[in-house]
């Protein structure tokens, strides 16, 4: 009988066994969700589709009528889409996404430096469990009394324990703490209440137990520089992504100010390419009248209408580059995709500064090699590496631990005098012991400890490489703005001359002495020298952005601080 109670319990264990490691269980997904993953599994439609309608047209008789049209209208975006520099700082920094972004960094590196700090918090432990059992009946214990006592000399017999109903509970309450120094100190306050009954004979017995327990590594993990090593490094991260954000808000706010100064070249530019296709248009009107006074030949109309073609083709390609510099910094701002659309509704209001700068590139690499961001990132790299390589070392030695327990205790009829009587200190009792852990070889953290010091052999290479990139940076920021400045001269000369010979061209054939293919080149002339210097202003301003930037204080060039992220509750 009892083989088969065996049997069907081994079989009952080995189905549930089995019919755990064979089911298969699936959780659905919510049907949003559902839909984003079958929407990333469907296969690619290579189908292709239509951009649009087709539409039919004539192209010579488009052409025509795009050359009749007349000049449009100077741009006038309103108020609510001027933007000065400072607005742009202010908005850049309150409102790009990309410094939304990482400013949330360092609030994380805080959040995890706090849980750092936290991490020598004692914790409040308690536990109970009580057992009740019906402990079937024990073997038999054969037993021979040896005794000084005549009648108990040699007795001997058989003891059998009887069956019996235990009922046990048990209660725990305390308080464990780590310790700075990598140890842990700990105290329990612990009561036992063991009830047995059997037949009609009742056996109670109550214990209670005061314990203090302290344990402390003495080699490896020992040492408050050890045990405080985390939170020094997350304090470090703290730092580092500070600099990361504020290097992210410098690296935007210089982009969105090159953004600004080519948004204010393609509308300088989009102005004289207007106001070239009406000198060519006037031009077009003095060749008629020119023609119907006999004064010049037919041909030359085709000289002007060309000159018209040119200038509305240069004037398309201003309102090209005018449109996307007005959608780039749209993005810089942050507007929704309705505003990206509409983008051409802002329109800058500050003029360059024209001011020639005295520059000491020596002055300036020793500020760059002083404020740059990237190189106090590498610094605080370097002390954390300082951090690791010695943990590194403490990991190296044996581990040996130090363990001390000291308790009070006392049994009695009930759970309460137990408690009572155990603070009486008549009970006492105390262990102390060592523990040790040498490794065979220790090969692996010794690798771990070299490979921490090559690390920092790696960040130290790193630094004089960034700093020699640093350098190089200045020098070439400051040449180049220098050497910009001159370009302005050349511009300006070159279109005061344009100007001259444009005036002169129309006077002449006017006179009859030029014709128009003259007037056109000069035209032509004039155009891309005009284009030319709002190319080289632009290019100055944006030098001198490059120029803040490399010495790593466009920040505050720029007047403006870094918005705070918002707080989590």
């Amino acid at each position: 009988m009892r083989s088969t109670a065996s049997l069907t319990s081994c079989l009952a264990v080995t189905a549930v066994a089995v019919l755990a490691g064979c089911s298969r269980w699936d959780a659905p997904l919510k049907v949003d969700l559902r839909r984003l993953v079958d929407r990333g599994q469907a296969p690619v439609d290579t189908a292709g589709s239509s951009i649009g309608d087709p539409v039919e047209v004539d192209v010579s008789e488009e052409a025509k009528r795009f050359i009749d049209e007349p000049t449009p209208p100077a741009r006038s975006p309103g108020p609510a889409g001027e933007l000065s520099l400072a607005d742009l700082r202010h908005r850049v920094l309150s409102e790009n996404l990309d410094v939304a972004v990482a400013n949330v960094a360092p609030d994380i590196a805080r959040e995890f430096l706090d849980a750092e700090r936290a991490k020598f918090d004692a914790a409040f432990v308690v536990g109970a469990a009580f057992t009740d059992a019906d402990q079937p009946k024990g073997s038999t214990t054969l037993y021979d009394v040896s005794s000084d006592a005549a009648a108990l000399d040699g007795v001997s017999g058989a003891f059998t324990e009887p069956a019996l109903n235990r009922e046990k509970l048990e209660a725990e309450v305390g308080l464990d703490a780590p310790l700075p120094t990598g140890g842990s100190v700990g105290v329990r306050q612990s009561l036992k209440s063991d009830d047995k009954t059997s037949g009609g004979l009742v056996s109670t017995e109550d214990r209670g137990a005061l314990r203090f327990s302290y344990s402390q590594p003495l080699l490896r993990g020992a040492g408050v520089r050890v045990n405080t090593a985390s939170i020094r490094l997350a304090e470090i991260g703290v730092g580092k992504e500070a600099a990361r954000t504020r290097l992210t808000a410098i690296r935007v706010l210089a982009g969105a100010e090159k953004a600004y100064w080519r948004l204010y070249a393609a509308e300088r530019v989009f102005e004289i390419r207007r106001e070239q296709l009406d000198l060519a248009v006037a031009n077009i009107d003095l060749v008629d009248l020119l023609i119907r006074e006999g004064a010049a030949a037919p041909l030359e109309r085709f000289s002007a209408e060309l000159a018209v073609a040119q200038q509305k083709e240069a004037l398309v390609g201003a309102e090209r580059d005018l449109r996307l510099r007005s959608r780039e910094l749209a993005v810089a701002l942050n507007r929704d995709a309705p505003g990206i659309a509409n983008a051409t509704d802002l329109s800058t209001t500050d003029d360059p500064d024209l001011v020639r700068y005295e520059i000491d590139p020596e002055a300036l690499v020793t500020r760059a090699l002083t404020e740059r961001l990237e190189l106090l990132e590498i610094e605080l790299e370097l002390a954390a590496d300082s951090i690791r390589v010695d943990l590194g070392r403490n990991a190296t030695l044996p581990a040996f631990l130090l363990d001390f327990e000291y308790g009070i205790g006392d049994r009695s009829g009930t759970l309460a005098s137990s408690f009572a009587d155990s603070l009486d200190f008549d009970h006492q009792s105390f262990t102390i012991g060592a523990r040790a852990s040498i490794p065979v070889t220790n090969n692996a953290a010794e690798a771990r400890l070299r490979r921490a010091m090559l690390s920092r052999v790696q960040r130290l290479a790193t630094r004089d490489q960034r700093r020699l990139a640093i350098s190089q940076e200045v020098y070439d920021a400051a040449d180049v703005l220098e050497l910009a400045w001159r370009r302005i001269l050349a511009a300006r000369q070159s279109v005061i001359a344009a100007g001259g010979a444009y005036d002169a061209a129309s006077r002449l054939f006017a006179d009859g002495l030029r014709n128009a293919q003259d007037v056109l080149v000069a035209l032509q002339q004039l155009g891309d020298a005009r284009q030319k210097e709002v190319a080289a202003i632009v290019a100055y301003q944006v030098a001198q952005i490059d120029l803040a930037f490399a010495t790593g204080v466009l920040l505050g060039y720029a007047g403006a601080e870094i918005q705070a992220a918002p707080t989590v509750e």
